[in-house]
C-alpha cells in the first residue's frame, strides 16, 4: 500500500551533557506555518533557556519535501541541521523537532554541540509513535439519494468526506486510499446500473490539484 509514516503524536525527551539540559520535543505538523507557531510557543515556555533550535520536514508533496532548520543563535550548522538529519532518517514525514536548551556553563565547542543536538532528537525519536497514513485519491460524486445510502453502507468507513451537499441530489467530495480506488469505481459502477440511476457521476481529481 502507498503512503507514508508520520507522528501519532508528540514525544518528549530530556538529557544533560557538561549542566546544559537539552529539552527535545517532537510535534506533528501539517504545515510551516504551524511548525512556526510551535517554535514561538516554545520560547514563549522558556525564556530563559539560551537556545530553542529547531528542524522541520513537512509531509510529501508535489514539490517534494518542504524543510527548515534553525539553529537559533547557536554557532551555524551545530543544531537544526544535524536535527533535520535525523528526522530525514526517521523515515517519517510531517513533524517538527525543537530542542530547547539551558546552558550550564561549559562549552561544548561545535562537534560537540552537533553530537548533543543529534542524540537530543534520536533519544526523543525512540519514544516517538508511528503512524502509517496511506495515500489518498479525492472524487466528487452528485448521486440520487439511493445509490448515497447504497454506497455509503459500503464506504462510510474506508473513506474520508471533505464537503457535502444535500439538495435534489447528494454531492460529495470524499477522499479514497489509492489502494481502493479500482474497487470503489466498479462498486459505484455496479450500484448505478442495479438501482437503474444514470444520472450519478463520478469525477476523480488529478493529484496536483488536491492538498497534501
Amino acid at each position: 500500500m502507498s503512503g507514508c509514516w508520520v507522528l501519532a503524536k508528540t514525544a518528549s525527551s530530556e538529557q544533560e551533557i557538561k549542566r546544559s539540559r537539552f529539552l527535545c520535543t517532537l510535534w506533528p505538523i501539517q504545515s510551516l506555518a504551524e511548525g512556526q507557531q510551535i517554535i514561538r510557543q516554545q520560547k514563549q515556555q522558556h525564556p530563559q533557556a539560551a537556545h530553542v533550535c529547531s528542524a522541520m520536514l513537512l509531509p510529501a508533496g508535489a514539490t517534494g519535501q518542504p524543510q527548515a532548520f534553525s539553529d537559533d543563535g547557536e554557532p551555524s550548522g551545530t543544531a537544526g541541521k544535524p536535527m533535520l538529519a535525523v528526522l530525514q532518517g526517521s523515515g517519517m514525514v510531517g513533524l517538527c523537532a525543537t530542542v530547547v536548551r539551558y546552558y550550564g556553563g561549559i562549552q561544548l565547542g561545535t562537534g560537540g554541540l552537533v553530537r548533543a543536538y543529534s542524540d537530543a532528537v534520536r533519544q526523543a525519536l525512540t519514544l516517538a509513535q508511528r503512524e502509517f497514513i496511506p495515500i489518498r485519491h479525492q472524487a466528487t460524486l452528485s448521486m440520487p439519494y439511493a445509490v448515497f445510502e447504497a454506497i455509503q453502507r459500503l464506504w462510510q468507513n474506508r473513506w474520508l468526506i471533505d464537503q457535502q451537499e444535500f439538495d435534489q441530489q447528494v454531492r460529495l467530495t470524499v477522499r479514497i486510499a489509492q489502494s481502493d480506488q479500482q474497487e470503489f469505481e466498479q462498486q459505484f459502477m455496479q450500484t448505478i446500473l442495479r438501482l437503474k440511476e444514470p444520472q450519478a457521476t463520478l469525477m476523480w481529481h488529478n493529484p496536483s490539484e488536491q492538498d497534501s
